[in-house]
C-alpha cells in the first residue's frame, strides 16, 4: 500500500508521464481498495464521481498484480482509450512488464472468408463500397491486427462491413477453409497469452453464455476481473440470457443464403425464391408492427392492426426457405451453416 501512495503523490510515478497528475484522495482511497481486493480475491463495488480519475485508480493496482486480469468495459470506443492510450501511460509509469492484448467481438475484426465472397460477387449497393473493399483487402493483406477500427479510411457504419466480417451465427468454425488467416484467431491467441486483456461487455457476456451452454470459450482463464461502467451490466446480460429473434437476423440470413446458394446451388432457384420471400415477409412485419416507441409486452403487440397475420406469414416463409436450404446443406458447409441457423430462428420464432 506504501508502494501505491508514491504511485499517485504529487511528483510520483504518474505524475512523472501525466501531464497535469495531481494527487486526489478519492483516486487514492479507491486504488487502495482495489488492490486489496484483487490481493484478497474479493468483491468490490465502487461508486466514483466526475473526475475522480477512476480509470488510473484501477489501472496501476491490476498493473501490479501478479495475476492474469481482464478489464471489460462498456463501450469499443473505451476500450481503445484503454489500449492504446491509458495502459501504456500507466504502465510506462510504474515501469510494469506486463503484457496486454485487445479483443473484440468476431463483428470488429475482418473475416477473410466473407471478404473473399465479397470479393468474388461484387453485389454493393453503394459505389464508394467498391472503393472501400479494395482498401479492406490491402489492410488484410498488410499483416496487421484485422481490427476494423484501425481503418480510418472506411467509415464504420459503411454498407461494406457486414458483407466482409463474421457473426457468430454466420463463421464457419473449424469448417473454414480460411481458418489459419483468421483474425479472431489470432486475437484469441494474442488474449491468452497477455497479462492484462481489455474487452467489452458483450464479449464479457458472450465468453459466460457460451460457457453455460458448454459449447465453447472466448476468454483466457483469470485471476480477477474489472469491470468499468458496471451500470452497463444488466442491459447486457440480458441481451445473452434472453431470447431473441430479430429482424436483423432474418434479413441476414436472407442475404447468406442468397450468397452460398449462387456459389454452391445456382442451380436450384427455389432457393433463391424462398430468400426474397421471407425478406418481404419481415417487411411486411415491419409496415404491420409500425412505430413502436418502446417495448410492448406481448398481448399489447400482437393486437396490433396485421401483426398477428404478419407474424404468422413470416413463420411459414421461414419455414419454406429452411426447407429449401435442407435439401442443398449438403453440398457446402455454409449451405449447412444457414440451414442451422434457420432452424433456430423458427424454433426461437415459434416460442
Amino acid at each position: 500500500m506504501q508502494f501505491l501512495e508514491s504511485i499517485f503523490s504529487d511528483g510520483g510515478a504518474l505524475s512523472q508521464v501525466i501531464p497535469g497528475f495531481r494527487h486526489r484522495r478519492q483516486q487514492w482511497e479507491m486504488a487502495q481498495a482495489v488492490a486489496a481486493a484483487i490481493d484478497a480475491s474479493s468483491l468490490l463495488v465502487a461508486e466514483a464521481g466526475t473526475g475522480t480519475g477512476k480509470t488510473f485508480a484501477y489501472l496501476a493496482p491490476a498493473l501490479l498484480s501478479s495475476g492474469k486480469v481482464i478489464v471489460s468495459t462498456g463501450t469499443k470506443t473505451l476500450q481503445d482509450q484503454l489500449f492504446n492510450r491509458d495502459i501504456p501511460a500507466v504502465r510506462q509509469a510504474l515501469q510494469a512488464p506486463v503484457t496486454v492484448a485487445m479483443l473484440k467481438g468476431r463483428a470488429n475484426y475482418i473475416c477473410p472468408y466473407h471478404l473473399a465472397r465479397a470479393r468474388d460477387e461484387g453485389r454493393f449497393l453503394d459505389r464508394r463500397d467498391v472503393g472501400y473493399l479494395a482498401s479492406i483487402e490491402r489492410y488484410a493483406a498488410s499483416g496487421g491486427s484485422g481490427d476494423k477500427s484501425a481503418l480510418g479510411e472506411v467509415p464504420e457504419n459503411a454498407a461494406v462491413w457486414p458483407l466482409v466480417t463474421s457473426t457468430r451465427d454466420n463463421c464457419l468454425g473449424q469448417e473454414c477453409a480460411h481458418l489459419k488467416e483468421c483474425f479472431v484467431m489470432e486475437a484469441r491467441k494474442r488474449a491468452l497469452a497477455a497479462d492484462v486483456v481489455v474487452v467489452n461487455h458483450h464479449l464479457f457476456f458472450a465468453d459466460v453464455w457460451l460457457r453455460d451452454e458448454g459449447v465453447a470459450e472466448l476468454l483466457p482463464a483469470c485471476n480477477s476481473v474489472i469491470f468499468d461502467e458496471a451500470h452497463q451490466l444488466p442491459d447486457t446480460a440480458s441481451l445473452f440470457f434472453g431470447e431473441t429473434v430479430t429482424s436483423g437476423q432474418l434479413v441476414e440470413l436472407c442475404r447468406d443464403s442468397r450468397a452460398e446458394g449462387l456459389v454452391s446451388a445456382g442451380d436450384f432457384a427455389p432457393l433463391q425464391d424462398a430468400a426474397a420471400g421471407l425478406e418481404k415477409a419481415v417487411r411486411d412485419l415491419r409496415l404491420a408492427a409500425g412505430s413502436v416507441p418502446a417495448k410492448l409486452p406481448r398481448a399489447a403487440a400482437l393486437q396490433r392492426n396485421g401483426v398477428t397475420a404478419a407474424l404468422t406469414a413470416l413463420a411459414d416463409t421461414l419455414d419454406t426457405l429452411n426447407a429449401a436450404l435442407e435439401s442443398q446443406a449438403e453440398r457446402a458447409p455454409g449451405l449447412e451453416n444457414c440451414w442451422r441457423r434457420g432452424q433456430a430462428l423458427a424454433q426461437r420464432t415459434q416460442r
